[in-house]
């Protein structure tokens, strides 16, 4: 039974092969209508040409007669046969979409996304010992992912009163290592350690991450901002690095399920991905949301003097500073929702220690030894699949997207700050609803959307 996680383990085909031989959506549904189709109706296929999968055209039907594979030899040559015998020349009493449909209803049509020959590889299930490390792993980046991100508005903006300029600028650095994704899949892909190509990346990224937050912790609750910016996008170098290699696990094992099931593998992991975010902003909510965040120059100790810099003298609500001239900074102001604080340290080593816990998880990923794929072929099959439509259309719509989609006003944060008055109680709940109706449209697409055409799922959005 093959369990490698490289996409084109097990196979022994060429996946350049795989997005031209895709059959179209009307060949997908006459697969799971045609038992119930009548004589004639149902779908009208768009393409009837024979199906070469994975295989060059006559070395597939020689190796099927090698092999005595009947199914997968009744598959393709009746693609052969029916360009012989032409659009009008059909066997008595039978249409010819329900001869391809009966061929396409076979064993090894079934699976024509599939790239195992292993029918055992067919039924993989997510959420069993050997696999449920990476639904685990997509945990934790939301937390990692929206902890870093989400922590910024309350230090920089409510707290420390930062420009807009610095608070995009300090987003920008934090999820700086997100370009880098396709540099930490080319070095899992063809640096495996001690022959596995994923496992080994998911657990020395998540220590890496895990112990940069531990330095993090260290610094104490007077960490500076920018040095606690830095920190963090140092610790997402190393959780990027796990999220590649998860996302080798995760393709290797969508292209596993049954087409009528495909898609919930990818829309599994994604909303663990958004739960996770969910939690870490929850926290944020209930340990950010006290006076040492949200009332400027406040201190807790009495022993310790009222600070006089100007810069959070005028941030100091008025009615403090008129009740009580010299010890204003002991009292809460009305921005705290809480009388309560979690501090930086605190909050590092929470996700330090969900981290922690995770990691017998992905030391127990189910992965084969492969050998390390030359280089100079990798880039070539690379740039081969680049000038391939279907992946260059895609990645277009990605940049466009992501750059239509980016725009965004530098000074929306500073400006919810000062005129809507939103602190971090305010604003955490507006990103936990973003994040939840995130989270609630994947689960409906992963219960009744999954076989809905990806273009009208795209026009509609």
């Amino acid at each position: 039974m093959n369990h490698n996680p490289d996409i084109t383990g097990g196979a022994g085909e060429q996946v350049l092969d795989i997005l031209e031989n895709i059959p179209s959506d009307s060949e997908r549904q006459s697969v799971s209508d045609a038992p119930n189709r009548t004589r004639f109706g149902g779908f009208r296929f768009r393409r009837p040409a024979s199906f070469t999968i994975f295989r060059a055209h006559g070395m597939a039907a020689s190796e099927a007669r090698a092999a005595g594979d009947v199914s997968s030899l009744t598959f393709q040559e009746h693609g052969e046969s029916s360009s012989r015998k032409g659009p009008h020349r059909q066997s008595a009493g039978e249409d010819s979409d329900e001869k391809q449909a009966a061929a396409l209803m076979v064993k090894h049509s079934s699976n024509i996304y599939n790239i195992s020959d292993s029918v055992e590889d067919d039924e993989i299930d997510p959420l069993s010992n050997d696999y449920v490390g990476i639904i685990a792993n997509y945990f934790s980046v939301g937390l990692m992912i929206g902890g870093s991100t989400s922590l910024l508005y309350p230090v920089l903006i409510v707290q420390g009163g930062a420009t807009s300029s610095l608070m995009t600028a300090s987003y920008a650095v934090v999820m700086a290592f997100w370009s880098y994704k396709i540099f930490f899949g080319f070095l899992s892909d063809c640096f495996p350690i001690l022959g596995y190509k994923r496992k080994p990346y998911i657990v020395i990224g998540w220590f890496f991450c895990a112990s940069v937050l531990i330095v993090l912790a260290k610094e104490g609750n007077d960490v500076d901002p920018s040095h606690m910016v830095m920190m963090f996008a140092t610790a997402n170098a190393g959780y990027v690095m796990a999220d590649v290699a998860a996302d080798g696990f995760m393709v290797w094992v969508a292209h596993r399920e049954p087409i009528e099931k495909r898609g919930k593998m990818q829309t599994l992991v994604y909303s663990m991905n958004k739960l996770g975010q969910i939690a870490i902003n929850i926290l944020i909510l209930l340990g950010f949301s006290g006076p040492l965040m949200n009332c400027a120059g406040y201190e807790p100790d009495p022993r310790v003097p009222c600070t006089d810099s100007p810069q959070v003298i005028k941030r100091v609500e008025k009615h403090l500073l008129e009740a009580s001239p010299t010890e204003w900074c002991y009292e809460m102001c009305h921005a705290s929702t809480f009388d309560w604080d979690l501090s930086i340290p605190e909050f590092a080593l929470s996700i330090c220690f969900v981290i922690a816990a995770s990691i017998p998880l992905y030391l127990r990923l189910k992965e084969d030894k492969v050998k390390a794929e030359p280089r100079g072929q990798f880039l070539h099959a690379f740039w081969k699949q680049l000038q391939r439509r279907a992946a260059w259309q895609v990645i277009l719509y990605g940049m466009i997207s992501h750059i239509t989609f980016g725009v965004m006003n530098a000074a929306k944060m500073p400006a919810n700050y000062v005129w809507l008055e939103l602190h971090t109680f305010q604003h955490q709940i507006m990103v936990i609803f973003e994040k939840f109706f995130f989270f609630v449209g994947l689960n409906l697409v992963r219960r009744y959307a999954l076989n809905v055409s990806w273009r009208k799922q795209v026009l509609f959005g």
